[in-house]
């Protein structure tokens, strides 16, 4: 049986998801390792891919979406000459015939028109609700349908190594990102196709492969030792620290006086113990009143 504690549990784990294991195989160890089966990740990754896959657990569920706002940082490796159905190398290859190959600068000076916020036509091959079925299913199926596109941010795109027909590119972009989208668009841009040939996520905000454990180094007897608190999931946001009897009124959903001039209405603000490490709430900003209202109130287990 659980100890107390262990079931009142909640954090995130940084984990290093290797090649051939979905999103959903990691959450699944991570219950059975953890014994908590309140668990979800926060952004998926192809089962190509591998690096930074932070996983959520207890209560910190609920902080998945904050987890998900952070910047991304991947490399990612393509391949001129060849498209696919799926947009990477997993899918059946369809040789492009006669294909000229851009030059280094060529290929630099298009990746950068890529930077900022880009509308970006997600994979048929994807998660993508298409009429309340995956787009992937409907692909599977040999179904015909079209996917809208979307704004996504690119803040970096930059070319690491050409060696042609393959190329390595640096990434940093925000969330709903597909970095297979953005191969197949520049072999469109060039008329001669690229498909992903690898994917390795380096970090998701503070969550950094270097600090990663691999899913199969995970043990019941391990898995605290890698465990960061709730509040490491929302360090980008403002925050105010609350004394002990703030705290309290805090829990029981009432508003905190607070005021700053440079943040905008409706802003969210964490709200942590006076140590800075606990989260007891995340407020919304009400300028006009100068309160902070809370919207997701956390127990006292939480830390």
């Amino acid at each position: 049986m659980k100890s107390q504690r262990v079931m009142a549990f909640s954090g995130l784990l940084n984990i290093n998801k290797p090649a051939g294991w979905t999103s959903r195989d990691v959450v699944n160890r991570v219950q059975n390792v953890i014994g908590i089966r309140r668990c979800g990740h926060a952004g998926t990754l192809d089962p190509l891919a591998t690096g930074v896959l932070v996983v959520c657990f207890g209560q910190a569920t609920r902080l998945v979406s904050y987890v998900q706002q952070s910047p991304k940082r991947y490399l990612a490796e393509f391949r001129f000459g060849v498209t696919s159905q799926t947009d990477d190398i997993e899918g059946e290859l369809a040789t492009i015939p006669n294909a000229r190959f851009p030059s280094e600068s060529e290929l630099k000076a298009a990746m950068l028109s890529y930077v900022g916020t880009i509308e970006q036509v997600p994979p048929k091959y994807s998660a993508v609700m298409v009429k309340g079925q995956r787009a992937y299913a409907l692909a599977r199926k040999g179904q015909e349908f079209e996917l809208k596109s979307k704004p996504v941010r690119i803040d970096r795109f930059d070319l690491a190594k050409y060696d042609m027909p393959d190329w390595q590119a640096e990434i940093v972009c925000g969330s709903g990102t597909y970095i297979r989208s953005l191969g197949r668009d520049l072999g469109a841009h060039f008329a001669c196709g690229a498909v992903m040939t690898s994917l390795v996520r380096e970090s998701v905000g503070i969550f950094a492969i270097q600090k990663s454990i691999s899913i199969e180094d995970l043990t019941p007897e391990n898995f605290e030792e890698h465990v960061s608190p709730p509040a490491e999931a929302i360090r980008h946001l403002p925050f105010r620290l609350s004394t002990e009897s703030e705290t309290d009124f805090i829990r029981h959903g009432r508003p905190l006086s607070y005021f700053n001039e440079g943040l905008a209405d409706q802003a969210e603000v964490a709200i942590l113990e006076a140590g800075g490490n606990s989260l007891i709430a995340i407020a919304e900003y009400r300028k006009d009143e100068e309160i902070l209202k809370p919207r997701i109130v956390f127990p006292h287990d939480v830390d």
